[in-house]
């Protein structure tokens, strides 16, 4: 066996002991920032929780490289830079792959609330080649508005008596009923985490096309740990899938792919068909695909692409407007209502104040690193290496946030910060341009300090990404959500058919779970006490199922009604922090001398 020249072994034992100490330092900073993590994956088992391990190895590691030589310690040194360019599409396999972990791991697999139980039960709708469901007994009794009564959460009333459509656009309902047919409802919950990785790798390919491939990384790095990111990769709602469609449509109208022209249109038209308002954001791509490198100065190829564009978005078009047609009786209308009462100029000063106030809790870590490196970058001018432009990531960012920006501005107004979400289809361009003023400034440093600067701004603002995450609950919704898929399951065992479920906000998961008839309680125009009385009269047994919060709710809305009171014993408790109890008007005034099921 030949021997390795001497200066060839001293040099990868130098370059082995920098990559050893880089990861040390990098690991140090995490356990500084979270205070620590513990990684499971079957029988692997990895857990970092002190700072003086981490800062021992990083300390000797870079010791030991300066040992062996100056030369040999700043070439090894030199070199992380280069293993990050030459590495890149690894690397941002790795963060999307992690994107999607951490989607599956901490998932909440719950048909909750309105939007989850409204999209998972939409896309079993569609699963069974229907579009719309039908509820009888609204067709049985003689109240006004019966159907939207029978409507549970995340449905309205269509354009029949006891016709029930979905509120919500078909897109994402669309990427899961496929699943669907494969008979596990557990596989419709990974559609989400799946779409949020391919978001990441769009996002490095986006940063990669516009300007370098470290850029990529630094894009898809910031987008895996935005935390507003995260509190929906863990839920089935459509504000991940939409940034995943929109960044391919990106990415399809920056490839000089023959073809991509009409792929980013078949994209654009997917996002369309997920989030229809954002449909003017399709304008900026079709800039994109005129004004890339291309046939720039070639009209006719130019007139091409559009047409191609054009032709790639007309069917999700001609689909959007048909269901519109078919489902609310007017493409102008949605289920969410006109756009009359969706938008007003009076949202607009409202709306610019909270989502400031949004970005600056929500995004804080990337708007620090983006002003630091615009001021390293003003200091350090004229230093270092040419480094890529800025132009092109600037100016279609700006296009494209100034869009996703203007079409919410009008929107309704909503207090929690978790509404960041409308937000989300401007990330990917966002966080590239973030990334490619990290790279410039990164390349204005000295070749010895560039790689490692970058990669522990870039680990300090994820670190810190994940911690303000954490903060928000986006790891802790599955315990937190779990009380619809309890109540659900305890409700589809312990109902007889006959069963009638009066509530609200667990109305759509209980419709889902348990399939039977479900009474809106707040959509009512006609007492409690009627209600539950006709039901009976027709042979259906009423229960009542109501959050600790609701109940104020519901005794001042039927002040009058006894039932409405809930002063008899719940047959059921499901939940911990926030807790819901299942009723029966059979057991009020009858004595009970067992205590409730307590699921939990």
């Amino acid at each position: 066996m030949r021997r390795l020249p001497r200066r060839s072994a001293k040099r990868d034992v130098g370059h082995l002991l920098v990559a050893a100490g880089t990861c040390a330092l990098l690991l140090l900073f995490i356990v500084i920032i979270t205070g620590g993590f513990t990684i499971r994956a079957g029988p692997l088992y990895f857990s970092a929780h002190n700072w003086r391990g981490p800062a021992l190895i990083a300390l000797v590691a870079f010791a030991a490289a300066a040992f062996a030589g100056r030369a040999t310690f700043l070439n090894a040194a030199s070199s992380t830079w280069n293993f990050v360019d030459e590495h890149a599409l690894a690397i941002a396999t790795v963060v999307a792959a992690a994107t999607a972990g951490v989607g599956v791991g901490y998932g909440t697999y719950s048909a909750s609330g309105s939007d989850a139980s409204g999209y998972i039960s939409e896309a079993q709708l569609l699963s069974s080649a229907r579009i719309a469901a039908e509820e009888p007994l609204a067709r049985q009794v003689a109240w006004p508005n019966a159907t939207w009564a029978f409507s549970p959460l995340g449905y309205r009333p269509g354009r029949t008596a006891g016709e029930l459509v979905p509120t919500y656009p078909a897109g994402l309902p669309l990427s899961i009923a496929p699943v669907l047919l494969l008979e596990n409802e557990l596989a419709a919950y990974l559609v989400v985490p799946f779409l949020g990785a391919f978001a990441v790798l769009c996002t490095y390919a986006l940063g990669a096309r516009l300007h370098s491939r470290p850029t990529g990384i630094a894009a898809a790095a910031l987008l895996a740990t935005s935390p507003v990111f995260l509190f929906q990769l863990v839920q089935p709602m459509s504000d991940v899938a939409v940034t995943a469609w929109w960044a391919l449509a990106f990415v399809f109208a920056l490839s000089p792919v023959p073809g991509s022209p009409l792929a980013a249109g078949a994209a654009a038209g997917l996002a369309v068909l997920t989030r229809p308002n954002l449909l003017p954001l399709a304008a900026v791509v079709a800039l994109a695909v005129i004004n890339w490198p291309r046939g720039r100065h070639d009209r006719r190829l130019q007139l091409r692409n559009v047409l191609a564009f054009a032709a790639g978005i007309a069917p999700a078009i001609g689909a959007f407007v048909f269901l519109q047609w078919r489902l609310y009786g007017s493409p102008f209308m949605s289920g969410y209502g006109s756009a009359g009462e969706l938008f007003a100029a009076s949202n607009i000063a409202p709306n610019i104040s909270a989502y400031a106030n949004r970005v600056l809790h929500g995004e804080r870590a990337v708007l620090g690193l983006a002003t630091l490196a615009v001021i390293l970058l003003l200091v350090r001018r004229g230093h270092g290496e040419h480094s890529p432009g800025l132009k092109r990531p600037l100016v279609l960012a700006t296009q494209a946030a100034g869009m996703v920006v203007v079409l919410y501005m009008p929107y309704a107004v909503f207090a929690e910060w978790s509404y960041l979400r409308f937000l989300l289809p401007a990330f990917p361009l966002l966080f590239v341009l973030v990334g490619a003023l990290l790279v410039n400034t990164s390349l204005r440093l000295p070749s010895p300090i560039r790689g490692l600067v970058f990669i522990a701004a870039l680990t300090i603002a994820c670190s810190l990404n994940i911690v303000l995450a954490d903060q928000e609950q986006a790891f802790n919704l599955r315990r937190y959500e779990s009380r619809y898929r309890m109540a659900g399951a305890y409700l589809q065992a312990a109902l007889p058919s006959d069963a009638v479920i009066v509530a609200v906000q667990e109305s759509g998961s209980a419709r889902y779970y348990v399939g039977v008839p479900i009474l809106r309680w707040d959509q009512l125009d006609v007492d409690l006490d009627t209600a539950l009385a006709a039901m009976l009269a027709i042979g259906r047994h009423p229960v009542l199922l109501v959050e600790d919060w609701e109940t104020p709710d519901l005794r001042m809305k039927f002040p009058t009604s006894a039932n409405a009171r809930l002063d008899w014993p719940a047959r059921a408790e499901f939940g911990d922090e926030t807790r819901v109890r299942l009723f029966d008007p059979i057991d009020r005034g009858a004595t009970r001398n067992w205590p409730a099921d307590r699921v939990h």
